[in-house]
């Protein structure tokens, strides 16, 4: 039932009372948790009512009618309902991390932590942990139907801060496998200097520069994560 991207972010889910997954669509992640007892609750959530519609067919196909609830709202505002009490994981998949941050951005004491699948980069994201002076405790980035996609678990406590070094590319021990992460950045070098070839270095001096900056700071990323290996 679960994508590999889905399959991912279940199998980073310890046992919990309770789930709540933004942008649910058919709700299949919060149906798995519940199925396999990973959470004894979980909320399907959605900003628009059709996807919620298709979630509560599948919920009572799947007898889990009684463990799960469908909610109608914008990203994380229902959490501001006073019978909402405590959600020990949000999950948020499938988005850009832009809309993913715009959501995070409304966070909530009630929330214990959150795991995100983002299919943009999430420099942004990182950025907006390290002001939290929240921590990121584990990323990867997989491939799923031939497309790159940012897993992300942030713990609301300052266990692994986010330094400035780790902003850009992520704490570089959780890539020093990721053959696939290395794979992306290569390609971004090439996509780099095939835009440079296309630039007037003495027209365009400030953004030659700027892609050239890029291409360094990837391969500076890139030779650490060799030194590791």
């Amino acid at each position: 039932m679960l994508t590999k991207r889905l399959r991912t972010i279940a199998d980073l889910i310890d046992s919990c009372n309770v789930v709540a997954d933004i942008g649910t669509d058919h709700a299949y992640l919060p149906i798995t948790l519940v199925k396999e007892g990973k959470a004894k609750f979980a909320y399907a959530v959605d900003v628009n009512s059709e996807p919620l519609g298709w979630a509560k067919k599948n919920i009572k196909q799947h007898n889990c009618s009684e463990k799960m609830q469908t909610i109608l709202s914008n990203g994380l505002d229902f959490v501001l309902k006073d019978d909402i009490k405590e959600i020990d994981v949000v999950t948020i998949c499938g988005l850009g991390s832009t809309t993913i941050l715009e959501i995070i951005k409304s966070d909530n004491e009630k929330i214990g932590k959150y795991i995100i699948c983002s299919n943009t980069e999430v420099s942004n994201i990182r950025s907006w942990v390290a002001n939290k002076k929240y921590s990121i405790s584990f990323e990867d980035y997989i491939i799923d139907s031939q497309k790159g996609y940012w897993v992300i678990i942030i713990e609301k406590n300052d266990k692994n801060l986010v330094s400035e070094k780790d902003i850009l590319f992520g704490n570089k021990n959780f890539f020093k496998n990721n053959n696939e992460n290395i794979k992306y950045y290569e390609n971004e070098i090439i996509k780099f200097k095939k835009i440079l070839n296309k630039i007037d270095k003495t027209k365009h001096h400030k953004s030659y520069n700027d892609i050239e900056n890029k291409i360094t700071e990837i391969r500076g990323f890139l030779n650490e994560i060799d030194k590791i290996n």
